[in-house]
């Protein structure tokens, strides 16, 4: 893996919409709730269907790793992994978590420490939505990627989601400020940079005594290329 310092200077003075050091602690308790588990589960089903099997190398960098939960994942499926985040209480709590094969630093998706081609995959798992310019750490994120051959793995809050909507009117949370993305938007963003992929997913029964029901309802919904799911999936092959 390439070296970087813990203690990096960060260069923007907000280079986030949402201060996450003030979640560092809790961030994690809305997986062990039966929702936020069903929430999971879709959600990492669509990436993996992107998660390229063949790919040559395995080292795979992750933009706002947070805690390290989607970091988790990613090592699971073989890759070695470089989580980035710019929140020191995230980075604080992903370290605790001694993950194999994974390494964690502070830094700044506007503004990487990495050479050019220096991972063969770059992920972005809810983060673009809080980044102070998702051009900017798009254009990073590439940067940082192996031409030809690598990929992106980009996961968003869907705009036109019921569910990220309300989240959008509660004052206080890290909603309020983020720029939410519709599936559209979402490929515009990406286009540029290559093959472009994008599946919407996380269609959940609102009602509680449904949610058993989850998995099917989704695949349904992606079957019939609904546009509202809570998640959007994509990737781009560069």
């Amino acid at each position: 893996m390439p070296s970087v310092s813990a203690n990096l200077r960060i260069k923007t003075k907000k280079p986030t919409r949402f201060d996450f050091n003030s979640l560092a602690d809790t961030y994690d308790k809305w997986y062990e709730t039966a929702e936020g588990a069903m929430y999971d589960r879709l959600e990492k089903n669509a990436i993996s269907k992107y998660l390229l099997r063949n790919i040559r190398g395995r080292k795979l960098l992750e933009i706002g790793c947070g805690t390290g939960h989607w970091s988790q994942f990613f090592g699971e499926h073989d890759f070695e992994v470089m989580g980035v985040d710019v929140s020191k209480r995230m980075i604080n709590k992903a370290l605790e978590t001694k993950l194999q094969n994974t390494s964690f630093y502070i830094a700044d998706g506007h503004f990487l420490p990495f050479k050019d081609g220096a991972f063969d995959v770059t992920a972005a798992m809810v983060t673009l939505e809080f980044v102070r310019d998702a051009e900017l750490v798009m254009q990073e994120m590439v940067r940082c990627t192996r031409k030809p051959g690598g990929q992106l793995l980009i996961g968003v809050l869907n705009a036109l989601a019921q569910l990220n909507r309300k989240r959008k009117g509660n004052l206080g949370s890290p909603y309020v400020n983020a720029r939410f993305f519709s599936p559209k938007q979402l490929e515009q963003l990406l286009e540029p940079y290559g093959q472009t992929h994008i599946a919407v997913a996380g269609f959940v029964p609102g009602q509680k005594w449904l949610l058993s029901l989850a998995p099917l309802t989704d695949l349904i919904c992606r079957l019939l290329h609904r546009p509202s799911g809570v998640f959007i999936a994509a990737e781009v092959r560069l």
